[in-house]
Parts: structure tokens; sequence; C-alpha cells
């Protein structure tokens, strides 16, 4: 019981860079489901959950594959749910081991940089009322990336940023998060808005002939 108790605390203390290499590398099966991931992960709660489907919404082509249980891990955030929770049909979604691994491989490197400069610090940004922003704004993100005509890594960039900063209680890097999510939501609602806009100057310029 003891050995159990201590393996639960060295899985809890792993870098998240260190858990998806493993995974990539020990997962015995061919394919990898997201109740699978989500098992594997144990209570690391909805920060690290929204960092593994923040992986796939950055890549065009299989961003639909993440867009919906982010936008639904991101809501059980912002109404502020202990444990993120997924149903049976979207544990069940999964994509092949060597997708997944390609898709760690690429990342890793980055993303063992980026944990270099994450500590705890200005904790009450990733509070409960911070968490629940940060929540908000990620749900936001993630419905956009069901629009396929958009590009996938300013939306997904932010997610991840914000995701590590409620893993690591950095609350600096939870700020940046936010700030870049805030900003490319306001980019698309301007650049939606101009779109609407001059197809409807078109519209009445067409009518009027």
């Amino acid at each position: 019981m003891n050995d159990s108790k201590a393996g639960s605390r060295n899985s809890t203390s792993k870098r998240v860079s260190d858990i998806l290499a493993s995974l990539a590398e020990s997962w015995p099966g061919e394919r990898l489901s997201l109740g699978d991931i989500v098992r594997e992960l144990g209570d690391r709660g909805h920060g690290i959950l929204l960092f593994v489907l923040a992986l796939p919404g950055a890549i065009p082509g299989i961003a639909t594959f993440a867009a919906v249980p982010l936008t639904l891990v991101a809501v059980q955030m912002a109404i502020g749910l202990p444990r993120p929770w997924l149903p049976r049909f979207l544990a069940d979604r999964s994509l092949a081991r060597r997708d997944f691994a390609a898709m760690v491989a690429r990342a890793v490197p980055y993303l063992r940089r980026l944990e270099r400069l994450l500590k705890p610090r200005f904790t009450a940004v990733v509070g409960p009322v911070g968490e629940r922003l940060i929540g908000l704004i990620c749900v936001i993100l993630a419905l956009l990336l069901t629009i396929p005509i958009l590009f996938n890594v300013p939306l997904a960039l932010p997610v991840a940023i914000m995701a590590l900063a409620v893993i690591e209680r950095d609350g600096l890097f939870a700020a940046i998060g936010l700030a870049g999510g805030i900003i490319v939501i306001g980019l698309v609602a301007v650049l939606g808005w101009a779109s609407v806009d001059g197809a409807l100057q078109l519209a009445g310029k067409y009518l009027g002939m």
C-alpha cells in the first residue's frame, strides 16, 4: 500500500513532457483512446488534459478530433468541476499510436524548454476564479477550432500555455496565455465582422443594381 502511494506521488510529480514521452514509447496497443490517456494521466486535473487535447488541435486535418472534447473539458473547468470527465462516446475516440508518437516527438523538445521556465508564482491568477476565467477563454478558442478555415496554431497555443500554467501553478504564464487568447479571439471577431460587413455591402450593391 505504501508502494502504491509512493508510485502515485511519483506519477503526479512527473513533468508533462515525461508523461507524454513515456506514453508514446511504451503504449502496447496500436491505437490510443482519450479514455486511455485520461486513465494513464491519473489525478492531474483539467490542465494536463487540456494540454494533451491542444496538441492535435494545432495540427490541420485532425483538429476536429480534439475540438469537441477540448470544449467539454474547458466547460468543466469554467464551471468549477473538480475533476475532468468524458462521456463514453468521446472517451472511446482514438488515434493511431504512431500518429500520437509523431505528435509528441514534435512537441516534447519545445515543451521541455518551456517547462524550464515554469514555476509556482502569482498563484492567485490560477486560483479558483482564475481557473474559471481560463476555462471560459479555452471554451471560446476550442469552439473556434471547429471552423476549418481558421489557422489552428494561434488558437491552440494559448490553450497549451494556460494548461501548463495551471499544472505548474504559474500565474505569470497563465496571464500570458489569457492575454494571447483574448487577443486571438478579438482578431477573429474583427475579421469575422469585416467579412460579414463586406458581404452585406456586396449584396446591397448587387440588389441595388
